[in-house]
């Protein structure tokens, strides 16, 4: 597998709230075997949209010199989030005039994944993460400069737009297995996926693929062009740990792995110098798996 040059933003904000619908069915967070563990069921199911109100009393908050501001209705527990956590979270995005431009309260009741630091969404939502805790519910008001800057979704995301961002931290979730140092994260859209083919000898895979660094966004973006990876079982696929977590894999699944610099060392088709730190997230959302 060699890398594609996909480096734009706008496709990969596009595709990944795709990705974020198909996750909204159900979600689970799995280990990389047949069967699923059973679904998180969070503490706390109110949506921030419903937490943070007109009348809502903030408690805390910042104002850094880039610009991004959070003020905290609730705070949590524990150590700030940190590069390579991942968290359930429940949020709303708007504009300052107050319109709806996207959250998971809009299309699913699920929590819905979140990696942070490597470009899930823009540099502000990462910057904002690492003040967070486990358990915050705060406004974070990014910046067109850290958001989606000169960039534009039509009449949903007018260019040079600040977004409002409504957040719960809901859960931290530790990685169901690991390889090589690379840790792996998979969850299930279905409640019911015993009858379906698992990725296995003599069975074949078709999925997209987002890649990114800390610094680099889509490093590999097989939605931009719609180029599906489609792989047989006994192909090489790399990295290893790739290939790990595709196995036992189930039509409809995400999958999230965070790549060791181990491995990423390994990878052809890369500039190692232009990544300061060398993990990468693999973002994997599985479209099929069948027998040729």
């Amino acid at each position: 597998m060699s890398f594609l040059n996909f480096n734009n933003s706008y496709f990969l904000f596009r595709n990944y709230h795709i990705i974020l619908i198909f996750f909204s069915t159900i979600l689970c967070i799995c280990s990389c075997q047949d069967e699923p563990v059973k679904p998180i069921k969070p503490k706390e199911k109110a949506k921030p949209s419903k937490i943070i109100t007109s009348s809502t009393k903030y408690i805390d908050s910042t104002a850094e010199k880039s610009g991004l501001q959070i003020k905290w209705a609730k705070k949590g527990t524990g150590s700030e989030l940190e590069n390579g956590d991942v968290v359930l979270i429940n949020y709303v995005v708007s504009l300052p005039n107050g319109k709806l431009v996207d959250g998971s309260s809009k299309i699913t009741k699920s929590d819905l994944p979140f990696m942070v630091g490597y470009n899930i969404q823009n540099k502000g939502w990462d910057m904002a993460m690492r003040k967070m805790k486990v358990g915050d519910v705060a406004t974070v008001i990014i910046p067109a400069e850290l958001g989606w800057s000169d960039k534009s979704l039509g009449e949903v995301l007018p260019a040079n737009s600040d977004l409002i961002v409504q957040l719960f931290v809901v859960k931290k979730i530790n990685p169901a297995t690991s390889l090589n140092g690379s840790k792996i994260w998979r969850w299930s859209l279905k409640k019911n996926e015993k009858k379906d083919l698992a990725f296995g000898p003599n069975k074949r895979i078709k999925f997209h693929l987002l890649v990114n660094s800390q610094e680099e966004v889509g490093l590999i973006n097989t939605y931009a062009k719609n180029s599906i990876i489609s792989n047989q079982f006994e192909d090489e696929i790399e990295p290893a740990s790739l290939k790990k977590a595709l196995t036992n894999a189930k039509k409809g699944q995400g999958i999230f792995i965070l790549v060791s610099p181990q491995e990423v060392a390994k990878i052809k088709g890369i500039d190692k110098n232009k990544l300061s730190n060398n993990s990468l997230l693999y973002s994997v959302q599985v479209l099929d798996v069948y027998t040729d």
